[in-house]
């Protein structure tokens, strides 16, 4: 994203305007100058005299000040996030030209979801509008997307039947004779092999950088002492795949997942609070 980006924040709750202000204050991917009111009319003044990129609003009455924006603000293409107490946002009403977001606020202490929330806002706003051509490479997307998809799950699957054969067989161990173990032990290792089979990712690899051709050489440039494993890693977080997808696709334990996960926060440099997956997703 390009430019230092400007939030209006409205609120008249101390402690929530406060937690607001920690969720975004120093947020590195997108850097705002931040401007705050807590009464009504200094907000709507703020808004008029400046371009804000995003307002949020935090009021007791947020349909009061949803209706005074529609009045007297005439910025259609201006963002407003609205932070809503419990079933506020199932009433909230506003204008066909607004474009209203909402957060819960009960949720305002997870900083990571409202600053991706943030972030997402952003993104869309500098989506320029699809023509027929960007339409249908969007389609064209979706369908390498769609297949990279089927991909992945047909290498869990093969992963996962392999790990069952391979528990199997170590179940029958103790049954059999010393020949017959020898040949159950080079089938395990035959399994162990395709499981770790680096013509796999190498596919895979192929399969992703044609979903998302600059992922990898960003990373790779930004971190440059990622290891082929931890680039494999990201690539499967950055699909949104589970710990339990990780650990068969690898043919590793839900603890060396964790531990990897740990690790690799380490090499990125990402504080303990920062998570893993949406830096990955902003990356690029």
């Amino acid at each position: 994203m390009n430019g230092k980006k400007l939030i209006v924040i409205g609120c008249d709750d101390t402690a929530a305007s406060s937690e607001i202000l920690k969720s975004i204050e120093g947020v590195s991917f997108f850097s705002p100058d931040i401007i705050a009111a807590s009464r009504m009319p200094d907000l709507i003044q703020i808004v008029n005299s400046l371009n804000p990129d995003l307002v949020i609003l935090c009021f007791r009455t947020n349909q009061a000040v949803l209706n005074e924006f529609g009045s007297r603000i005439n910025k259609p293409g201006m963002p407003i996030l609205c932070l809503v107490r419990k079933l506020e946002s199932e009433v909230l009403n506003w204008g066909g030209n607004s474009i209203v977001f909402t957060y819960p606020l009960d949720h305002i202490q997870n900083k990571e979801y409202l600053r991706s929330r943030i972030n997402s806002i952003f993104l869309l706003r500098e989506t320029p509008e699809q023509t027929d051509t960007t339409l249908a490479e969007a389609a064209a997307q979706h369908a390498e997307n769609r297949n990279l998809s089927r991909y992945v799950m047909e290498l869990d699957q093969k992963a996962e039947i392999l790990l069952k054969v391979r528990n199997r067989i170590a179940e029958l161990y103790a049954r059999v004779d010393d020949p017959i173990r020898a040949e159950l032990t080079s089938i395990v290792n035959a399994i162990k092999l395709s499981v770790n089979d680096t013509h796999l990712w190498a596919d895979f690899k192929l399969y992703f950088q044609k979903t998302d051709p600059d992922f990898l050489r960003i990373l790779a440039r930004k971190h440059p002492s990622l290891t082929p494993i931890d680039l494999k890693y990201c690539c499967y977080l950055k699909m949104n795949m589970s710990n339990d997808d990780i650990r068969n696709l690898l043919g590793i334990n839900q603890e060396s997942v964790r531990t990897h996960k740990y690790r690799l926060k380490k090499k990125l440099a990402l504080s303990r609070d920062q998570d893993l997956t949406n830096y990955l997703r902003v990356v690029v």
